[in-house]
C-alpha cells in the first residue's frame, strides 16, 4: 500500500518475509544512523525473520526515493493471541516533525486488524500512543528482591522455545542467570552488579546465559513502590483495541518488552 502526503513521502506497508536484501540493508543502515548503533544484518534476520511467530510488519518512509523513516509492528504473540509490539521506530532528523510517525503507525494498525497490540513506551511518547487511541493496560514499579527465596513465586516462566529465539540467540545483548533452590532465573544487567529479573526459565539451558552469584535484584510489580514514591519513576504497558474483544484482560509479562 503507497500513500503521498503533502510533503511527497511515500510510505510502504509490507511483511518482513517480504522484504529483498537491499530493503532489509536500508533499515538497518536508517535505524544505525538515527540511534548511533552498530547493528548488522544478522540483528534483523533474528528478530524478523527467523521469529518463531512468523513476520512482522514493517512500515518504510521514501522521499523521493531515500528512505528516511521506518516504524515495526514487531511479531511478539503473548499466550495463544497474534500480538504485535511497536518498535524500532526512527526518523532522519531532516524530516521529524512532519507527522510520519503517525502515519506509520494508522498504516500499520489498519493492516493488523484482529490481533492484539502492546506496547512499552517511554515518557516521551506516551502521549502520542494516548493521542491515538491506546489504553493503559497497566503501570510497572521497580522494588528490590529483599528475599530471593520467594523469586519463584513472584516471576514467570519463560517458555523454552521463546527462551532460544529471543534471548540465546540475540546477536546484541547478553543475559545473565542467577540460581536459587534449583530455579534458575534470567538476568538483564543494568551496570555494575545491579539486576533485573526478566523471569524464571528451564536449567538446561544455563550454559546459554553468565553466571552470576551474588546480585543485587529487581523484579518489577503492579503495586506501588518506595522506589516509585522517592524517584517518580515507572514502566507503563499499553494496549490498543484492534478489532478484538478483552484486551483489558490480556496479561503481558515484563520479558516481552523489546528493550531487554
Amino acid at each position: 500500500m503507497d500513500l503521498r502526503d503533502k510533503v511527497d513521502i511515500t510510505y510502504i506497508c509490507k511483511l518482513s518475509g517480504e522484504f529483498i536484501e537491499k530493503e532489509k540493508q536500508e533499515f538497518v543502515d536508517l535505524f544505525n544512523t538515527v540511534f548511533h548503533t552498530n547493528y548488522s544484518l544478522e540483528w534483523f534476520n533474528w528478530k524478523y525473520i527467523d521469529n518463531i511467530y512468523g513476520d512482522s510488519y514493517i512500515v518504510l518512509a521514501y522521499d523521493e526515493g531515500q528512505l528516511i523513516g521506518i516504524r515495526a509492528f514487531w511479531r511478539n504473540d503473548i499466550e495463544d493471541h497474534l500480538s504485535y509490539q511497536p518498535c524500532d521506530t526512527a526518523v532522519l532528523k531532516s524530516h521529524r516533525g512532519k507527522g510520519i510517525f503517525t502515519k506509520s503507525s494508522k498504516l500499520a494498525l489498519e493492516k493488523t486488524k484482529g490481533a492484539f497490540i502492546y506496547n512499552f513506551p517511554n515518557e516521551n511518547s506516551l502521549p502520542g500512543n494516548l493521542k491515538l487511541g491506546w489504553r493503559i493496560n497497566k503501570y510497572s514499579y521497580l522494588k528490590p528482591v529483599l528475599s530471593k527465596s520467594k523469586l519463584k513465586d513472584e516471576t514467570d516462566y519463560i517458555d523454552d522455545n521463546y527462551l532460544v529465539w529471543r534471548f540465546t540467540k540475540s546477536p546484541i545483548k547478553k543475559y545473565y542467570y542467577y540460581q536459587k533452590n534449583g530455579e534458575s532465573y534470567l538476568l538483564f544487567n543494568r551496570g555494575r552488579n545491579i539486576y533485573y529479573v526478566l523471569g524464571r526459565f528451564n536449567n538446561e539451558y544455563n550454559d546459554y546465559f553468565i553466571k552470576v552469584d551474588f546480585p543485587i535484584l529487581f523484579s518489577y510489580t503492579t503495586k506501588e513502590t518506595i522506589i516509585y514514591k522517592i524517584f517518580n519513576n515507572r514502566g507503563t504497558v499499553v494496549s490498543f483495541n484492534n478489532g478484538i474483544e478483552g484486551t483489558d484482560k490480556i496479561y503481558i509479562p515484563e520479558y516481552k518488552a523489546d528493550y531487554f
